[in-house]
């Protein structure tokens, strides 16, 4: 093993030494690792290039495929001096960086000082010159015999120039000011990360943990901006005090824990099924639309669901007075068929929304109004509003039921969110929906078919309302048209909470979850604090509605 330098040695020798040591480690991965991962990159190339035959491809991945084997014997026969060469090197980065960064930021904090005297000097300057410009300004003005009304109004006039050109030249030196600073702070960032790019190299691309994290931690250090970090996190910042505040006056009042085990999986039962709902709209609202129709598509869906899954398949409710009877078809047919037709009636309606908004541009609140009211008034004329009866309790209990103490909708909420993510992180479809999001008339020139997409966004949150009306509908028990009623807000409200932006083209999976679960929080905290009043718990969410979209317009108006 090589001495590791402990004395204090100029950079220029350091970097010197460095990159002849990350030369010798490049040459050991050159025939062993290096060419390792350029083959395997040949071999996913030829496996997309659609102008090969497949033998010729075939052919050719597998004399790839042996030199592949050739070189792993000599990364292998490497391995060891390579460790040795990059732990060696990585000691004498910490060893040496170490000073090096200490008197780089030495050299920064000085020179900022300096920029800072600087802009005190020229702030009192300006003023001096501006108080003698005023001082001489009077003076001629007072000079004057004839003080006509054209005197004074050019006296007035000039003193208005004066604190004008006074108020700009100080702009203009904050500015500068703030300029050097920034500079400063961008040439020390740089030199920071320059240490870890060196690791990353020596590494190859696989730095060790804490370096990634202290690097992290610069990044988020530099461009961190606290008014941005308010205007960002302002919301949660305050529902969190809110929780906090709940927590403790739970605690004086009843001597117990807010937030036990069981009020968790309460709260995250609940949650649960609006998950969908969530989920479905956001995609809208990426599309820089809103969806004002969710309550009565569930309506509909668990309608549908409801009528199919009852005791013995006789629903209370009747069609245009037709009495409905599905005992002949087996309870586990039912199911499928009750979950299928709430799907496919919820997508149907949300692609009626989507066509007159992706082929007439008209905005998703007018379509989707006309779709909520044809929706009810349709479904509640035909059935008179009555309940569905209640669901088998078979049924229930292996859909909303427990295993254990664990609620089963918990699942069912997870794996929504983790198909949602995929298809908005992980597809084409995802990227080109805050394409259009972003810039419908860009995504258009790029190629992207906005029609389509937008009727596919439409469609997708079609299908989560479907799935989420009948687990919410099952959940629920007996269930007619009115009862969803509102629950759009809610869906919406946790979008706009979780951070995905009215303007489009902003969101994350991740967001609206953190919103929905705040958001059905605060329901609950409202109803374990007593306050079990629906219209204050409206008034509260109303509240909160209001703030966030607020905030979401400042960053937007900020942004532009």
């Amino acid at each position: 093993m090589e001495n590791v330098e402990v004395v204090k040695l100029p950079k220029q020798e350091v970097d010197s030494y460095i990159s002849s040591k990350l030369e010798e480690i490049s040459l050991l991965r050159k025939d062993g690792v290096t060419r390792i991962a350029n083959l395997k990159n040949e071999n996913a190339n030829y496996r997309r290039n659609k102008q090969i035959d497949k033998e010729t491809k075939a052919d050719l991945i597998s004399k790839n495929n042996e030199l592949i084997k050739e070189a792993k014997e000599v990364e292998l026969a490497n391995k060891e001096e390579i460790k040795t060469k990059v732990k060696d090197l990585n000691n004498y980065i910490n060893t040496n960086y170490k000073y090096l960064i200490g008197d780089k930021t030495k050299e920064i904090k000085d020179r900022k000082l300096s920029y800072k005297n600087t802009y005190i000097n020229e702030k009192a300057a300006l003023k001096e010159e501006y108080l003698k410009n005023i001082s001489v300004e009077n003076e001629r003005f007072n000079s004057l015999s004839d003080k006509t009304p054209e005197a004074t109004k050019e006296h007035k006039n000039k003193l208005k120039d004066i604190k004008t050109l006074y108020k700009q030249s100080l702009v203009e030196s904050k500015l500068k000011y703030k300029d050097s600073v920034s500079v400063a702070n961008d040439e020390l960032h740089t030199y920071y990360l320059g240490v870890y790019d060196v690791k990353d190299e020596a590494f190859n691309k696989r730095i060790p943990i804490l370096d990634r994290i202290i690097k992290k931690l610069e990044n988020y250090k530099y461009s961190f901006n606290l008014s941005n970090f308010f205007l960002n996190n302002g919301l949660y910042i305050v529902i969190i005090l809110m929780l906090i505040i709940a927590v403790i006056y739970y605690a004086a009042d009843t001597g117990q824990f807010l937030f036990s085990m069981n009020a968790i999986l309460l709260l995250l039962n609940q949650v649960s099924p609006r998950m969908f709902f969530a989920l479905g709209v956001a995609g809208l609202i990426v599309l820089a639309g809103t969806d004002l129709s969710i309550g009565r598509m569930i309506g509909m869906g668990a309608l549908f669901t409801g009528m199919l899954v009852t005791t013995n398949g006789v629903p209370s409710l009747t069609f245009f007075g037709n009495s409905l009877d599905f005992s002949a078809i087996p309870l586990g047919g039912r199911v499928v068929l009750g979950f299928g037709l709430s799907i496919v009636a919820c997508a149907a309606m949300s692609a009626f929304s989507g066509f007159f908004t992706a082929k007439f541009k008209m905005h998703p609140f007018v379509s989707t109004l006309a779709t909520q009211l044809i929706i009810y008034g349709f479904l509640a004329y035909a059935t008179g509003n009555n309940y569905t009866g209640a669901p088998d309790p078979t049924i229930r209990n292996a859909i909303t039921g427990s295993i254990g103490n664990f609620p089963i909708m918990i699942i069912w909420a997870v794996i929504a969110i983790i198909v949602m993510w995929f298809i908005w992180n992980k597809t084409k479809f995802g990227k080109n929906m805050f394409a259009v999001g972003g810039n419908p008339e860009a995504a258009s020139v790029s190629g992207i078919n906005v029609f389509w997409v937008t009727m596919g966004v439409f469609i997708l949150a079609g299908i989560y309302y479907g799935v989420g009306a009948s687990i919410f509908g099952i959940y629920s028990g007996n269930f007619r048209m009115s009862t969803s009623q509102g629950m759009e807000n809610d869906a919406i409200a946790a979008c706009v909470v979780g951070g995905v932006s009215f303007s489009g083209g902003v969101g994350k999976i991740s967001g609206v979850v953190i919103g929905a679960l705040l958001f059905q929080a605060i329901t609950v905290i409202l109803t374990f604090l007593g306050i079990n009043d629906a219209n204050f718990q409206l008034f509260i969410k109303g509240i909160i509605i209001i703030t966030a979209v607020a905030l979401d317009c400042a960053k937007y108006l900020k942004k532009k």
